[in-house]
């Protein structure tokens, strides 16, 4: 990952920054998934735990409104030769393919799923443990849900075909640069990205 781009959301008076930023990461999504690409990596140079507002207040954990895209040169001039970015081009500035800064240190950006939807984990405990609805609802009452207060992009499932689910994203810190796969997202659980 020597090379990358970034695609920065502009403001607009009609959609807010993550809305758009949603938008964008599902047409990455789709087409990471159409070409089925492992070589291209997303980061988000604008990653924020829980940012403070004027006056002390806890915000929201956000992405920022950048999205990064890490490959080699020839990887990210053919990925962005597939024309991907219609109908968003009114609402992004596209940066041009640079190389990594040689100061850069190494994140891991991956996706953190949480056991959030407790109707969906009943209906997988009976239909694999065979358990009756009652049981499985007296194990795993509503009260299980699990909230992640991490940032998250809310998109649909090229693969799975599900609809509307929230895509929490960790981004931390790694010691040394490993290389690997990306999946349809662009992150991976194993594979670093530069942060600069």
């Amino acid at each position: 990952m020597d090379h990358y781009l970034d695609i920065r959301i502009q403001p607009d008076p009609e959609f807010s920054p993550p809305l758009l930023l949603n938008a964008l990461f599902a047409k990455l999504h789709r087409t990471l998934a159409i070409a089925q690409r492992s070589d291209i990596g997303a980061s988000f140079p604008g990653y924020d735990l829980a940012p403070k507002a004027e006056g002390g207040s806890t915000l929201r954990s956000t992405l920022g409104q950048v999205l990064r895209l890490h490959g080699s040169a020839a990887t990210l001039d053919s990925f962005m030769a597939r024309n991907w970015l219609t109908g968003m081009r009114d609402h992004v500035t596209l940066g041009n393919i640079q190389p990594v800064p040689p100061h850069a240190s190494q994140i891991r950006v991956q996706r953190k799923q949480a056991k959030s939807n407790p109707a969906r984990e009943r209906e997988r405990l009976i239909r694999r443990k065979g358990v009756s609805e009652a049981e499985a609802l007296r194990l795993i009452p509503d009260d299980k849900a699990k909230w992640l207060d991490l940032p998250f992009i809310i998109l649909s499932s090229q693969s799975t075909g599900q609809q509307q689910f929230r895509l929490f994203i960790t981004q931390t810190a790694a010691t040394a640069e490993v290389k690997g796969e990306f999946n349809a997202y662009g992150l991976s659980q194993t594979a670093t990205l530069p942060a600069f």
